[in-house]
């Protein structure tokens, strides 16, 4: 894919994401097209993700300590994009919703797509402007809700984005809970696998 066709779907992901959606599906039409895609995206979000940590110490003087393994990064944002999936598709058919696992897989790939490129800039604006730098995390945040909010009603048919975005917060932050209780139970935590 171009540049100029990447930010093209981009622009369309938030102006129609029903065209977006229908693109996106067509290209990431067979299993194994989905698996590359998936590696793909996995692979430079981990590294970025690596690349802004020590970027984040090295301009701020903040020590994170030990640096991730990037290879536990991107086993863990790979489960993680996994389990999105799955909850798009299966959250959103108990409300009455009709995609499958196949059609979220695809676009929860995208979104990462999408999230990889806003990484990379982030990473640009960091070297200049650190503290926005920083900050823009939490705006990335709050545009891969909305993305996600945006294509769950997509796939799902769904008309109603307030009631779908509160759904999808509550079953993010549950399913942190979950998580995160469980890594806990198990005597793991994010130092531990930091560590390891």
């Amino acid at each position: 894919m171009s540049l100029a066709l990447y930010l093209a779907l981009v622009r369309l992901s938030f102006s129609d994401p029903v065209a977006a959606m229908l693109q996106v599906t067509r290209a990431l039409d067979t299993s194994k097209a989905r698996w590359l895609a998936f590696g793909a995206v996995i692979a430079l979000g981990a590294a970025l993700g690596l690349l802004g940590e020590i970027l984040f110490s090295l301009v701020t003087g903040v020590d994170l300590g030990p640096a991730a393994s990037p290879f536990l990064m991107a086993a863990v944002q790979g489960a993680l994009l996994l389990y999105s999936a799955f909850a798009m598709a299966f959250f959103g058919r108990q409300f009455g919703g009709q995609g499958r696992f196949g059609g979220a897989f695809a676009l929860m790939i995208w979104i990462q797509a999408i999230m990889v490129g806003a990484q990379l800039m982030q990473v640009a604006v960091m070297l200049m402007f650190p503290i926005i730098g920083v900050l823009m995390t939490l705006v990335l945040f709050g545009v891969m809700l909305w993305l996600i909010t945006l294509f769950t009603a997509a796939l799902h048919g769904f008309e109603n984005l307030m009631l779908t975005g509160i759904g999808v917060v509550v079953v993010f932050f549950g399913s942190a809970m979950l998580i995160g209780s469980g890594l806990l139970a198990t005597g793991l935590s994010p130092v531990l696998l930091t560590e390891s």
